[in-house]
């Protein structure tokens, strides 16, 4: 029986798509859900394509961080590989998880959900939804499917991949 969802999301297209299937699936259960992301401090550059779906919060970011906004970089490659400092980069990126979970919980809660947390932690993507599914005690684990292609899942693996054949729990892919 699911009694506790977690929805894993990066604010792409199909991260949307899984927040709806999953606050939909509380709502019909009546169980609450957490919507969590995992801070992406060290992406790596081919990451950084998956970002450019959620470009539009560094524009927002600027009046949030507490930077000369001739500090802000005006994309998400330049957080990564501009001149700012560590902890700029950090702070810029802290801020871009909490807008990504906090718009996805307010969709939530305005198509119904009653029980929504948003917990942001650091960490690889898989791991750091493993942790927070076992911190939270969820038993159901709902996120998109990016669909690498061939070669670079069979190097690589798929975060979702990955997370399935970890999990302790349910894990529902959604495409």
């Amino acid at each position: 029986m699911i009694s506790n969802i977690l929805v894993a999301t990066d604010g792409s297209e199909t991260a949307d798509r899984a927040v709806e299937f999953a606050t939909n699936l509380a709502l019909r259960l009546d169980v609450p859900m957490t919507i969590g992301h995992v801070l992406q401090h060290g992406a790596r550059i081919e990451e950084l394509g998956r970002m450019t779906e959620v470009e539009h919060l560094v524009q927002q970011v600027k009046s949030d961080v507490k930077l000369h906004l001739g500090d802000i970089p005006s994309n998400i490659y330049a957080v990564f590989s501009g001149p700012l400092s560590r902890a700029d980069r950090e702070r810029i990126i802290t801020v871009i998880g909490g807008k990504i979970v906090d718009g996805a919980a307010r969709r939530a809660k305005d198509a119904g959900a009653k029980s929504v947390s948003t917990p942001v932690n650091n960490g690889d993507y898989d791991e750091g939804i493993l942790k927070m599914a076992s911190e939270i005690g969820a038993n159901t684990i709902v996120m998109g499917h990016r669909g690498l292609g061939r070669v670079q899942r069979i190097f690589q693996g798929s975060v979702s991949q990955k997370v399935n054949q970890r999990a302790d729990c349910t894990v529902i892919t959604v495409r």
